[in-house]
């Protein structure tokens, strides 16, 4: 797989935690909810797993 492949396989990951953050938010916020329920809490961190994983693969890792 080439780095581009590569570089769009993390953005698809980051536009899904993106899109599950504002989903959530604006689902929530109105209702008046101001936590996440465990089935939110478990999606944003397999999503946000998935996206360190993808970025990992073109060299971007956590700053130390």
């Amino acid at each position: 797989m080439s780095t581009l492949d590569l570089v769009r396989q993390a953005k698809h990951a980051a536009d899904d935690l993106s899109n599950s953050l504002a989903s959530f938010y604006e689902d929530g916020y109105p209702a008046g909810l101001t936590n996440l329920t465990e089935s939110q809490r478990q999606t944003l961190a397999k999503q946000l797993a998935t996206l360190q994983q993808d970025l990992a693969k073109v060299g971007v890792g956590p700053l130390s």
